[in-house]
């Protein structure tokens, strides 16, 4: 049984993906909420830090109990990243539960939001440090009407989400809602992005790192019914 994560890991997590990076914050959660093991989403993937990947126990996210997956169906790749390499695997599942409970699924799932946030938040300062530093005539491409659009677009997704989760916690919040801030965070990227020009899509840029945020999305929720 593992100790779920105290109200300020949410805080912690995602100060950490802002600083550091998806891979530090992976493992920030992963050992706040399910330390020693790697979780699996509902179709078996798991997106992890090589060290996590390799020596933990997998335990499977259903959305309803955390149970044991056998073997790896497969392995998908490694992204390399700032801050660390982040490995993209696939398991089976195994029947039967092994004791975990739904609060350890409901913490997880929420740290993965707030996680994103502080990517997305990030991903938002590159843009506005690149975009400052750009100049077209007289002007700077941050001051663009259009530019300034999109920038301000992106904040008001983050404090949207950020006023959903402040003083949330685990459970508390449904899937279709956590789905929905999911959303709002990926619509956010993929238009912070567009603006970094082809910087934003070089390998190990802040386009993959945003790519890899919204694949971590897709691989832990829950698929509405």
């Amino acid at each position: 049984m593992t100790t779920l994560a105290p109200a300020d890991q949410w805080s912690r997590c995602h100060r950490v993906a802002r600083a550091d990076g998806v891979a530090a914050a992976l493992t920030e959660l992963a050992s706040a909420v399910l330390p020693g093991l790697l979780p699996c989403g509902p179709a078996g993937h798991a997106i992890a830090p090589p060290a996590i990947a390799a020596g933990a126990p997998l335990v499977w996210v259903d959305g309803v109990t955390v149970v044991r997956a056998v073997g790896v169906e497969t392995p998908l790749g490694v992204v390399d990243l700032p801050g660390g390499a982040v490995e993209l695997l696939r398991h089976r599942t195994a029947d039967g539960v092994n004791g975990f409970v739904p609060a350890q699924r409901a913490a997880w799932t929420l740290g993965l939001v707030w996680l994103r946030l502080g990517l997305s938040e990030e991903l938002r300062e590159t843009a506005m440090r690149y975009l400052n530093g750009r100049r077209t005539g007289n002007s700077t491409l941050l001051q663009q009407q259009m530019v300034k659009s999109t920038v301000a677009d992106g904040l008001i997704e983050h404090l949207e989400v950020r006023a959903v989760l402040t003083g949330v916690g685990p459970g508390e919040l449904p899937d279709a809602v956590l789905n929905h801030l999911h959303a709002q965070l990926t619509t956010a990227d993929r238009a912070l992005v567009k603006l970094l020009g082809a910087s934003g899509y070089l390998a190990g840029g802040p386009g993959q790192v945003a790519h890899v945020s919204e694949l971590l999305a897709e691989a832990y929720c829950r698929p509405e019914v």
